[in-house]
């Protein structure tokens, strides 16, 4: 961990010396999958990091449906000293959409896996102090001495100063097993993109089947079980999601406090999809610590707002499209948008970016 400091000698040679950083002491709260690999990542550059997790070590679960791409999955994983392989569920070949009015889409996947994020989060955090059962609120004493606190407790934002345009979607979701005749990624959309149903495979039949309604009906759930009698539920989970991107979710940091992944917006709108996003974020964050002024709480700011920029168009695609009032042609500036960044990040989404697929889509919900 150094900068290269720059020395020119008589002898007019340039000569570059390591100029070693102070380590710094931080305060990770949450052990999601932003705590965990940032907690990893800080501890490896020798930075003195503890971890404070709500929930208890026998309860601690990752929420979501453990499905992200395989190819941003291996990045982040090697970087962590971890060989994703040996994480992988299952590896998914097409989606299918089933869409308002009995119509259907399919998706050619390309590298959306499902993984075992649990042990994925545990592995990364196997060398680090984690204090669970600990809840904590701004201003604890637990946190002094401490140079950075870090909020990466997602939807909750306990730390932070909340934001007046926080927008979430209310949810729950299933782990089961004996769901042995499906085999394949497969979601519902709800008319005017009001939510959607999801079912992830995880292998050996095992699954996550959930919904995200505004309206809180959840349809899928009811009619996936009448279908699947045989299908055992393992565990329940209820977890919100927030579909405000960055730019709604300011300030980012507040004092010695700063906000990474979920809790300051890095979630794609119209996927609910926060695991990339976050880890994303975690590394813009990674890349605004170690300077020789100490965190560069402007900097941070403005590489995660240029990084999600597009984030706040899709957002208000969504929103647009919830009330009714989106157009085709009077938006049509607002889908391009959305529609560009998405294709430059194919391997980031792990499923193929259409044009004519996303069109149909837009118009059928």
């Amino acid at each position: 961990m150094y900068l290269l400091s720059l020395f020119i000698l008589p002898s007019t040679r340039i000569i570059f010396a390591p100029t070693y950083l102070a380590p710094v002491r931080i305060a990770i709260v949450g052990a999601g999958v932003a705590g965990s690999y940032l907690g990893n990542r800080l501890h490896s550059r020798g930075h003195e990091v503890e971890i404070f997790e709500a929930s208890k070590s026998q309860d601690h679960w990752p929420v979501c449906a453990w499905g992200a791409s395989r190819h941003m999955l291996e990045k982040f994983s090697s970087e962590s000293g971890l060989d994703f392989s040996k994480y992988t569920l299952h590896v998914g070949e097409r989606l299918r959409m089933d869409l308002p009015a009995e119509k259907k889409e399919y998706l050619e996947l390309k590298g959306l896996v499902t993984y075992d994020k649990k042990r994925w989060e545990q592995d990364l955090l196997r060398e680090l102090k984690v204090h669970f059962g600990q809840r904590c609120l701004p201003g604890s004493q637990l946190f002094n001495g401490f140079d950075y606190i870090l909020d990466c407790t997602g939807v909750h934002r306990s730390l932070l100063p909340k934001s007046n345009e926080n927008f979430i979607i209310p949810a729950y979701e299933y782990l089961i097993e004996n769901a042995h005749d499906i085999d394949e990624f497969y979601v519902i959309g709800y008319k005017g993109a009001r939510g959607y149903f999801w079912f992830f495979p995880l292998g050996d039949g095992m699954a996550y089947v959930g919904a995200g309604d505004i309206d809180k009906k959840y349809y899928g759930i009811s009619e996936f079980f009448n279908q699947n009698p045989k299908a055992k539920i393992l565990k329940k989970i209820g977890r919100p999601i927030r579909l405000s991107p960055p730019k709604r979710m300011q300030p980012f940091s507040h004092h010695n406090i700063i906000g990474v992944g979920e809790s300051i917006g890095c979630v794609f709108p119209l996927l609910g999809e926060g695991i990339i996003p976050s880890l994303i974020c975690s590394d813009i964050f990674l890349n605004s610590i170690d300077t020789a002024a100490g965190f560069d709480f402007k900097g941070y700011r403005d590489q995660v707002l240029k990084r999600f920029g597009y984030y706040d168009d899709v957002y208000r695609i969504v929103r647009l499209k919830m009330a009714g009032k989106l157009s085709t042609v009077k938006h049509f500036g607002l889908l391009m948008n959305m529609y560009r960044n998405m294709k430059k990040e194919e391997q980031r989404f792990g499923f193929e970016i259409d044009f004519g697929k996303m069109r149909r889509l837009v118009n059928a919900l």
